[in-house]
């Protein structure tokens, strides 16, 4: 009996899209993230960054960006303390593993209130009582999973419940490579030139509507992204 290339070929998708597949792949990933992280850390040390902000300076402060810009802040941000919101999605553990080895602190969850399959509440609550404690949080305004450039309204109702102030955030490389995922995540090339740009802080009025905060924050965001 004869397989045609193209029944080959159909085998090997359906083997991919397997949850056997992707739970190998899932796991071969995590044994990976200690080698990762070790490439992201050679990687930052390369960059020539110019401007360099002091988050240390920082108390209580919301850094709100694109989850595009997430590995560019994530290469600039290493060892300083930052809190980062991470979703329960599976691949949020990958993330979280990641991030911890890179030197940030991680609180797994999501803004969304009322959603409390995504731990919503639970994580709202504890950011909460980080920022009252003085720590800073970096939250992708548009994630886990989008819809891009478009922000959700958890980090301004965040904002509005503890009185800290929104720092939006953006990355801007010489050199780099843009993925094609949805969040078109941005990559740097090796030795390019790289710089944070910060934009003036954001504070939420206790009377502010979420949705014109939200739209603030947003047209403020995407500005920062078209003069990167």
């Amino acid at each position: 009996m004869e397989i045609s290339y193209n029944e080959v070929l159909c085998f090997y998708r359906a083997a991919l899209k397997s949850s056997f597949f992707k739970k190998v792949r899932y796991r071969f990933i995590l044994f990976l993230i200690p080698l990762i992280a070790l490439f992201i850390r050679i990687l930052g040390r390369t960059i020539r960054w110019r401007k360099r902000y002091e988050f240390g300076k920082d108390r209580g402060k919301i850094y709100a960006l694109w989850h595009g810009h997430a590995l560019g802040l994530a290469l600039f941000g290493m060892d300083r303390g930052i809190v980062v919101l991470v979703s329960r999605f599976r691949d949020g553990e990958i993330a979280a593993r990641l991030l911890k080895y890179l030197g940030f602190e991680v609180v797994r969850g999501s803004t969304e209130e009322g959603k409390s399959y995504k731990g919503g509440r639970t994580a709202t609550k504890k950011l909460i009582e980080l920022l009252k404690e003085g720590k800073n949080i970096a939250i992708t305004v548009d994630g886990p999973k989008g819809p891009p450039f478009k922000v959700k309204k958890g980090v301004v109702y965040l904002a509005q419940k503890t009185g800290g102030k929104i720092i939006p955030v953006c990355v801007r490389f010489g050199g780099y490579i843009k993925l094609n995922t949805w969040d078109e995540m941005i990559i740097p090339k090796p030795f390019t030139k790289g710089e944070v740009i910060i934009g003036e802080e954001i504070f939420i009025s206790p009377t502010e509507d979420l949705e014109n905060a939200r739209k603030r924050l947003e047209e403020i965001l995407n500005k920062l992204s078209s003069d990167a």
